[in-house]
This record gives structure tokens, C-alpha cells and sequence, in this order.
């Protein structure tokens, strides 16, 4: 019985473990761009935004879960955003108004 419990507990973590790496989207800023204009993901997911460009820039989100001013981030830099109620959210850069991403979270 023990033996069986310890397996299935290891095999229910994998699982999870598994999941949890599926739920990470990376989005990478470079040429003063995002690499996608749009992305469409699960609820409770995280977007990494890594800094490739040789300058700052600043992840501003709005939408369903309010808003979100990510801060000054450096070249080399990344920041993690979660995404945790359903809907659209507009994302921009907040020192290049150019840069435009819209996430659909389901």
C-alpha cells in the first residue's frame, strides 16, 4: 500500500511540475519591439519579458486584472508578469509607446 502511494505521489509531482513549466510564456524585447503582437494563453500563466535590446524599458499591462507598471528595466534584464483573471489586456512599453503586445488570457 505504501509503495503504491509513494508512486502515485510521484507521479501526480511530475505532473504538476510539468504543468507548472507549460505555464511560463517568455516574450523577448529586441529592435524596440516584442517578439509576438499577440499571445493568447491559460489563466493563471506568467510572461517572462527579457530585455535583449541595449536600452530601458518599462512593461506597462491593463486590462482585466487592473494595471500593472512592471518598473525601469535594464538590458539583460527580465520581468515576470502573472496573469491571473480571464480577458485582454493591452501591453505597452511605457518609454516606447510603439511597442504594442495584446494577451488574451482564457
Amino acid at each position: 500500500m505504501k509503495k503504491r502511494f509513494w508512486a502515485a505521489l510521484a507521479a501526480g509531482l511530475a505532473a504538476v511540475t510539468v504543468c507548472y513549466a507549460a505555464a511560463t510564456q517568455t516574450v523577448d524585447q529586441r529592435g524596440l519591439a516584442f517578439s509576438v503582437s499577440t499571445l493568447t494563453i491559460a489563466k493563471g500563466s506568467v510572461i517572462q519579458f527579457n530585455n535583449h535590446d541595449e536600452t530601458a524599458h518599462n512593461i506597462l499591462i491593463q486590462g482585466a486584472g487592473g494595471t500593472i507598471n512592471g518598473g525601469l528595466q535594464q538590458p539583460g534584464e527580465a520581468f515576470r508578469a502573472p496573469f491571473m483573471k480571464a480577458g485582454v489586456y493591452q501591453i505597452t512599453c511605457g518609454i516606447h509607446p510603439r511597442m504594442k503586445l495584446t494577451v488574451t488570457v482564457q
